[in-house]
C-alpha cells in the first residue's frame, strides 16, 4: 500500500503526464492536418483536397485552403490534446491499485538496472476503447444534428466493420459498443504481448546476473 506522501507524489505525476499527453498529441494532431492540408494546396490540381475537405463535416470552418489550415491546425490541436487527456486519465486512474504488482525489478534490488513497468490490458483497453467509442458516438450525431447522415455514405461505410452500425442515434450506440469491445479485446492482446517480453527480457537479465 502507499502512503499518504507516495499517493501525492502518483496524483501530482498523473497530473503532470496528462498535461503532456494532452500537449503531445494535441500539436501531433494539429501539425499533421496543418502539414497535410499545405501539401495539397502546394501541389494543386483539379479539385484539390476533396477527400481532405469532408472533414469539414466534423470541423465547421475547415476547408481545404490556407485560411482552412489554420483552422485545421486549431481543430487539431483541440481534438489531438482531448484525446490525450481522455486517454491518459483512464489508463493512469487504476495506476495506483497496480504500482506494486505492476512492476518487474530485474535487477533484484542490485546495480542500476531501472525497473520495467507491465501494461494493464484491462486499463489500456477501457482508456482507448472508451476514447475510440466516444469519438465514434460523437462524430455520428453530429452528423445526425447537422441533417447530413442521408448523405453520409463515407460514415456508413463503417456498417461493414461495425454490424448494426448507422448514421443515426442508435447506431452510434451499436456502433460505439462493437468498437469499445473490439479495441478492448485488441488491448489485451498488445498488453499480452508486450508483458511476455517484459517478464523474458526481466527473466533473462536477472539469470545473468546469477551467473
Amino acid at each position: 500500500m502507499l502512503n499518504d506522501a507516495e499517493v501525492r507524489v502518483l496524483n501530482a505525476a498523473v497530473r503532470v503526464n496528462t498535461i503532456i499527453m494532452a500537449v503531445a498529441l494535441g500539436l501531433l494532431g494539429g501539425v499533421v492536418l496543418f502539414l497535410s492540408t499545405v501539401i495539397l494546396l502546394l501541389r494543386g490540381g483539379h479539385n484539390v483536397g476533396k477527400n481532405l475537405s469532408l472533414l469539414s463535416v466534423f470541423f465547421p470552418g475547415y476547408e481545404v485552403s490556407w485560411t482552412g489550415a489554420f483552422i485545421g491546425l486549431l481543430w487539431g490541436i483541440a481534438c489531438g490534446a482531448l484525446s490525450g487527456t481522455v486517454l491518459y486519465w483512464s489508463y493512469a486512474r487504476t495506476l495506483r491499485e497496480r504500482l506494486g504488482s505492476g512492476i518487474l525489478d530485474a535487477s533484484g534490488g542490485a546495480g542500476m538496472t531501472p525497473p520495467t513497468f507491465l501494461f494493464s490490458g484491462n486499463a489500456l483497453g477501457v482508456g482507448l476503447g472508451a476514447l475510440m467509442a466516444l469519438q465514434l458516438f460523437v462524430t455520428t450525431n453530429w452528423l445526425v444534428l447537422r441533417g447530413t447522415a442521408p448523405y453520409s455514405k463515407n460514415a456508413a461505410l463503417l456498417s461493414q466493420y461495425l454490424p448494426g452500425y448507422s448514421v443515426s442515434f442508435a447506431g452510434s450506440l451499436v456502433g460505439a459498443l462493437e468498437l469499445f469491445a473490439a479495441v478492448f479485446v485488441l488491448s489485451h492482446v498488445l498488453a499480452g504481448i508486450y508483458n511476455f517480453v517484459a517478464r523474458l527480457r526481466a527473466g533473462t537479465d536477472l539469470e545473468g546476473r546469477s551467473a
